[in-house]
């Protein structure tokens, strides 16, 4: 039993060490402009960092990249209060971080769980969504203190917008479904006869259908909660609005009227077979709400002239727009921006009718061929009128390209940051699951269906009436034996599984028919209508797919033990230890306990499951269950209102895990009610493989100092334990540092060889006399150095890098400073004597006026000056 726990909750130790772990975040609001114009802010999320570009310079198209700022793991958008103070949400630190650009730092930290995506400013308060528990969480801007907390009845909100008039908060959900749900195969009718002769007749199976179907018993309640409409001053949802569509990106208020509009994809999943979707599965739309008393909803397709029934269709794919992210309208509201994340391409989109005027390609070639590798994926848009500028950023390039609105074309493109630690296989791989011109048209790609590698909540039926069977032979070590399943092609419908965390788990598909991921190939050609894969690029493909791993658990404690409790509060709560306990020592039936198939750590062993033994008509692969806890269940009532229409099992059938542990193949437990919530409450906390304590931040001053805190011990415990890293940022005796924790000698290795390196104890004595403000924050094991004192892990801490050489002209009788772009951290001071015998003063910053050379702006300087860099 010991053993088992130890396997169980230590997953995340036993992750190979690396210096990056890809999460596959999801950015909502990635970049945006200070309220002055001046600054463009952008998240680099591959490095845990705020950018903050200069954009003051009319003249100059290339933003200057002036500051790069610690933030969270994996920042995903940015709003800001003011041009000194912005506040960065954190999905996988579950936080906020805000950042004073002056002080060039994190002053404060808000601990937002789970998976916070987006944020605004309204009456005096930060409103954040956070798309894991489906809220909003509110904040007075001047205390930080939380203010309240307003339950959402929708699925994953992950984009916030502001009314005009500043009244209202809209939220739009992500995964808010499309109102389809199945119908069980007990009342479906049968499958229609195969078209491929040598078929045997189908297993039966259940039907996708709508929830007001009236074959469905009981009929569930299933409001289609799209967007949400929250009161600031009663900070209370006043109503929701439906239609709007299936995937719902961005919503912005158009400016001047009572309308909002929102990006979204329309999924297709009523349209039964493979044959029958290819090619077109989602349709990629913008929808025009009306927000008055009596409100429209108004869908407008954004590639409305495409022949479907043509394949390949390169017309089509030279002017498609796929998977629309970011919205930006000009001031006057007659046009909007749209960033095509699927086709690399902004569109131009008339509002009176959602007509698209113009389209703006981010990637240098664009003739509608592939260009997967080097794919940019715009995915936020800032719109700075003034000077016609758009700038857009890219997430899988992890760039920020400038447009010109008035002449539609790309000015320039630049690094999000001047590290970007995101490896080869990433950045070459990442493209061939959201390029939509692999598409037979350009209309989807692989991630219409798995959102940002993940599920679309939705059920598909991608049966082949024309297909052939599948013969799968697997050895078998509970039976001894191998044992061959024929898998018929018209397999009904099948939940979508997210993409994470699949490495080492083949063969793939819920019934195993895949047996690695390459074999997914088929599906470019057979699905998406294009082309297969070159094996090279399949290859690629694979490899970036194997590096996507899961964030953590929230339900677990930070030290990633079980709670006590699960829901906590719940009168009908779970003993997650228990149910531990049960899972891996009590037998259901003779010689049988759930861990026998769902093997831990992951859940699953691997095994292809017959059919007969699960009461189900056909063979099922044993699923992982590290996501059973991110799974919104329906109800099955007509009572209870369903955040989604499909829940576990196969098909979605079962609405959650008390209703699935009641299947009379359970036997002793499937009566139990104790046990089977016990069970239960322990699947919703089992570990993902990454520790809790990843991306936990703990902000420490003076006033906030606690000797011996349980928090900072934790972090250690973990660190030592192999769990995690530990990194510190702040500032010490007025110097901006940064630190990663050594568990073998119990300090903290600074970045600079010259200073420390410092115990805790001596971090806390500066902490406590005022000469130290730090936050200290658990990395994925591996990252530590990179994070915390190394960025470029060449094996010079970052402060002990050579300073650039300092250049300078002579124009007019003043000088012109040569600044070092890739350096964005100098400080540039002045003296009378070389010696610095007399004091050296710092420089105004300096403003970039015609790149490379930038003006020295001091005022009184005199014809004889000495110069030199400085670290901050």
């Amino acid at each position: 039993m010991a053993l088992m726990a130890l396997l169980c909750l230590g997953f995340a130790a036993r992750l190979n060490a690396q210096t990056y772990r890809n999460f596959e975040s999801r950015q909502s609001r990635p970049v945006c402009l200070s309220p002055d114009g001046s600054l463009l802010f952008a998240v680099n999320a591959p490095d845990g960092r705020l950018s903050v570009f200069d954009i003051s310079n009319a003249a100059n198209p290339a933003p200057v990249l002036i500051h790069e700022i610690p933030v969270g793991v994996e920042p995903v958008s940015v709003n800001v209060v003011s041009n000194d103070e912005a506040w960065v949400a954190n999905q996988v630190s579950d936080s906020v971080s805000i950042v004073s650009l002056s002080e060039r730092r994190v002053v404060a930290t808000l601990h937002c769980k789970d998976e916070p995506n987006d944020l605004v400013f309204a009456g005096g308060k930060a409103f954040v969504c956070c798309a894991g528990t489906n809220e909003l969480r509110v904040f007075d801007v001047a205390t930080r203190s939380e203010e309240a907390v307003i339950p959402l009845q929708g699925v994953s909100p992950r984009s916030l917008e502001v009314s005009n008039d500043g009244s209202k908060i809209f939220a739009a959900f992500a995964l808010s479904g499309n109102r389809t749900t199945l119908l069980p195969a007990g009342l479906a009718p049968p499958q229609p006869a195969p078209t491929n002769p040598a078929l045997p007749p189908p297993p039966d199976a259940g039907l996708i259908v709508t929830a007001d179907d009236p074959r469905l018993f009981p009929k569930p309640l299933m409001p289609d909660h799209d967007v949400a409409e929250i009161s600031v001053p009663g900070l209370s949802v006043t109503r929701y609005f439906s239609g709007v569509g299936t995937v719902n990106f961005i919503v912005k208020p158009r400016p001047g009227s009572n309308e909002l509009w929102v990006s979204n994809t329309d999924a297709r999943n009523l349209v039964r077979f493979e044959p029958n979707q290819r090619g077109h599965s989602v349709d990629n739309r913008l929808t025009r709400i009306t927000t008055g008393a009596a409100p429209t909803v108004a869908p407008f397709d954004l590639n409305p002239g495409i022949d479907y029934a043509t394949l390949p269709n390169p017309a089509a794919k030279a002017t498609a727009i796929a998977q629309p992210m970011d919205l930006a309208f000009e001031p006057d509201g007659l046009h909007l921006w749209v960033a095509g994340f699927g086709t690399d391409r902004i569109a131009r989109v008339r509002a009176s009718d959602g007509v698209v005027v113009d389209r703006v390609s981010v990637h240098p070639v664009d003739d509608g061929t592939p260009q997967t590798r080097t794919k940019r994926g715009p995915r936020g848009l800032a719109l700075q009128a003034s000077t016609g500028r758009l700038y857009v950023m890219n997430r899988i390039s992890n760039t920020v390209s400038v447009m010109d609105t008035g002449t539609s074309s790309l000015l320039f493109e630049s690094p999000v940051g001047s590290h970007d630690p995101t490896p080869v296989t990433i950045r070459e791989g990442r493209g061939f699951l959201y390029d939509a011109l692999l598409s037979g048209n350009g209309t989807q790609s692989c991630a219409s269906c798995h959102i940002d590698a993940d599920r679309d909540e939705l059920a598909w039926d991608l049966g082949n009436p024309d297909g052939d069977l599948d013969i799968v032979t697997q050895f078998n070590p509970i039976v001894g034996t191998d044992v061959t399943f024929e898998l018929h092609p018209m397999k009904g419908p099948m939940t979508t599984q997210t993409l994470k965390g699949i490495e080492s788990h083949d063969p793939l598909h819920w019934r195993g028919d895949r047996p690695g991921f390459n074999a997914f190939n088929a599906a470019f050609d057979g699905l998406l209508g294009g082309s297969q894969l070159a094996p090279a690029d399949m290859d690629a493909f694979r490899e970036f797919i194997h590096t996507i791993v899961f964030e953590p658990n929230p339900n677990q404690n930070l030290n990633g033990t079980l709670p006590a409790s699960f829901p906590s509060g719940d009168p009908n709560a779970g003993d997650p230890l228990a149910g531990l306990d049960i899972f891996v020592n009590d037998f259901y039936v003779p010689g049988l306990t759930c861990n026998t198939c769902h093997a831990l750590p992951t859940g699953s062993n691997n095994l292809i499951i017959p059919g007969n033994i699960m009461g189900s008509p056909q063979d099922v692969k044993v699923p992982h269950l590290r996501n059973v806890y991110q799974k919104r269940f329906f109800t099955g009532s007509d009572i209870d209102p369903s955040l989604s229409g499909f829940g576990l099992t196969h098909d979605g059938l079962d609405p959650d895990l008390f209703t699935f542990l009641s299947r009379p193949v359970f036997g002793l437990f499937a009566n139990d009610a104790t046990v089977k919530r016990n069970i239960s409450a322990f699947l919703h906390c089992l570990d993902t493989g990454t520790a809790p304590t990843v991306g936990f931040s703990k902000p420490v001053d003076q006033t906030t100092l606690a000797p011996g805190d349980s928090e900072w011990n934790i972090l250690q415990n973990q660190a030592a334990g192999g769990n995690i890293d530990l990194v510190i940022h702040g500032e010490i005796e007025g110097e901006a540092r940064s630190f990663v924790y050594r568990p073998g000698t119990d300090d903290y290795l600074s970045d600079s060889d010259s200073f420390g390196p410092l115990t805790r104890a001596e971090l806390e004595l500066l902490i406590s006399t005022g000469d130290a403000v730090v936050t200290l924050m658990g990395v994925p094991d591996g990252s530590g150095e990179r994070l915390g004192r190394d960025r470029d892990l060449d094996g010079i801490p970052n402060r002990d890098e050579p300073l650039p050489r300092l250049e300078i002209a002579i124009e007019g009788g003043l000088p012109k400073l040569r600044w070092p772009f890739d350096e964005p951290f100098m400080v540039l001071e002045s003296s009378d004597t070389p010696g610095g015998s007399s004091p050296w003063q710092t420089v105004t910053e300096p403003r970039s006026t015609s790149a490379p050379w930038i003006e020295v702006q001091e005022s009184g300087l005199e014809s004889r000056r000495f110069f030199r860099l400085r670290r901050p």
